[in-house]
This record gives structure tokens, sequence and C-alpha cells, in this order.
């Protein structure tokens, strides 16, 4: 990676971490009286673009602007693969669902992706999987192969899901990049923390919980199907093992409410990522500002889903995620 471009967007990059929403900006937005002020003090704040448009269209205008930046940008966009993929299983997810059962999807699609809709389109309509990358062709067909035989959509997402944490730990291992890891690490473990938790509370079967969850580079796999099967206090006490990524905090978070355990798991990624910040050549700096985007996008859903439902600003505001600055 030429130096110089890495000192142009990290010249770049500090210009924009400024801009990033402090403490008073969320409260000013968690205290809007409705929905349409809301959606009218993120537009002054230059948050999304389109006039009249709802919260929901504003963040994902956001998101999509946030991509765009980073890709126009980095110096190397490869760096970036493990986190973008997200974006290509997220869309696969909207085609294969819009395709089968005659919906429109194309609303839902996340840009930038490395996969061109083209190929999603093909691969569902005439089951073309091997036009898709070779991480996602196997989750991909299995995926299709449930919704058309049972119409189950949730286990159809969960092997997607469990598809993409297996691609990012493959693109993050070939990134060679010890931040990434790290941070793809922490990702992929608390979601499969999460999907253990849920499929042991609802007493989900042996089948279905092979297909949740994924190896996590933390704990087993193994470990974690057995734990599943078993109870919620079962996976807690294998996440309190967990003292590399901070399980027994994460346990003892969400004994107090799965709210704080998804606070928690958020916050520990953002710990992770504000790493990022303090190395001056290289693109770390880029993925640390990405996952602040995105956090910050989580809290603004956040605050939105309070106004709407007319729950306190002091509550709301419990329930946001640490900043990155």
């Amino acid at each position: 990676m030429p130096e110089k471009s890495v000192g142009f967007a990290i010249g770049n990059l500090r210009a924009r971490e400024n801009r990033l929403l402090k403490k008073n900006d969320l409260s000013g937005f968690a205290a809007a009286n409705n929905v349409t002020e809301l959606a009218r003090m993120l537009r002054d704040k230059g948050i999304g673009k389109t006039d009249g448009a709802d919260v929901p269209v504003l963040l994902h205008e956001d998101a999509e602007e946030m991509w765009k930046y980073l890709t126009d940008n980095a110096p190397d966009t490869t760096a970036f693969a493990p986190f973008l993929c997200e974006n290509d299983f997220h869309n696969y997810k909207a085609v294969l669902k819009g395709i089968i059962r005659g919906r429109e999807y194309e609303s839902l699609l996340i840009l930038p992706a490395s996969v061109e809709l083209s190929a999603l389109e093909k691969a569902v309509k005439e089951k073309r999987f091997d036009l898709l990358p070779d991480y996602m062709q196997k989750p991909a067909a299995e995926a299709y192969d449930v919704l058309v035989k049972s119409g189950d959509s949730q286990l159809a997402d969960c092997i997607t899901d469990a598809g993409c944490m297996s691609a990012q730990r493959l693109l993050a291992e070939k990134s060679k990049n010890t931040v990434i890891k790290d941070l793809i690490t922490v990702s992929v473990f608390y979601k499969n923390i999460k999907a253990a938790l849920r499929a042991a509370k609802t007493g989900r079967s042996a089948q279905f919980i092979e297909s949740t969850l994924t190896e996590t580079g933390v704990v087993s796999k193994k470990a974690m199907v057995t734990a599943a099967l078993g109870s919620e206090e079962k996976v807690l006490e294998l996440l309190s093992k967990a003292v590399t990524v901070g399980g027994a905090e994460a346990a003892e978070a969400y004994k107090k409410s799965p709210g704080d355990f998804e606070k928690y798991a958020d916050n520990r990624l953002i710990s992770t990522a504000k790493r990022c910040k303090y190395i001056t050549i290289g693109i770390e700096p880029l993925i640390g500002y990405m996952l602040a985007r995105k956090a910050q996008i989580t809290d603004l859903q956040i605050i939105y889903s309070g106004v709407k439902t007319g729950q306190g600003s002091e509550k709301t505001l419990e329930r946001l995620r640490e900043l990155y600055g």
C-alpha cells in the first residue's frame, strides 16, 4: 500500500471523525417530539439526503454514504472484505425471499456490495450458485432448499447468517491484519452467543442449532451446541469462561437483561475498534471509522424506536452504545 495514499486517506478521515455525533447530539435527537421532527433534525445534521423521507430511509442512505466514502478513499479496499461481505449475505437473503415469495426486494439492498444483483438473482432463479463467491455457494444453496421445501424463513436466515460469519473469519484470516482479525473474532463470537442463547431459550432442535452456529476462534462450535441444547444457564457458563473477549462481564449483563447484553457486545466491539484511532499508517483508522459509523446508525435506530413508541428520552439514552470518540 503506497504510504502517500494512506497518508491522504487518514488526513481526510480525521476531519470526518470530528463530525461523528456527540452525546449532546444524541440527547437532542432523543428529545424529538415525533418521528417527523426527528427526521428533520437528522437531515439538518447531514444524515440522509431525501427531503420528506422517514427515518429508516435516511439511515439507509447514511449507511450507503458511509460505504461510498470508504470505498472511494481507501487505498486498499480488499481490507474491507470481511465487513463488506455482510452486505452480500444480507442482499442474498432479501433476493431469496423476494423471488421465492414474489415480494419487492430492491429497496432492501445495501450498497456497495461485492456481488452484483444480477448474480444473486440468477443464483436464485436458475439455481446457479456457482456464480457466487466460493464462500457463499454452500450456505446460499442450503438456504434456498430450506425456504423452497419447508418455507422456514427463520432457518433459511440462520443458515445464511452462519455462512456470513464463516466467510468473515475466512476473509479476516486472509487479510493477515491483526486488528481486523481481532474485530471479526469479537463480532462473530458474540453473534454466535446471541444465537445460542436464543436457541436455548426457545428449545431449538440439535439440527437447527448445528445450522445456526459456527466456529468462532474463542470457544468451539461443539461446546456452544452442547450448551445451547442444555439451557441458557449452560450458555452463560460457557460465555463466562471466554476471558479474552470479556465473557464474564457479558454473562452478567445478560442476567440483567438481553438488552444490556446486546449493548455490552456492541460496546466490546467499539472498545476493540478504538485501537484503530492510534495507528497512523495503515488501513486500520478507516476500519475504525466504519465501525464507529455503524454503531452511530445503531444508536439512531434505538432513538427512532424510542421516539416512535413514546419512550422517555432518559430511558432511550440508557440504551445507547459507547461512542467511538
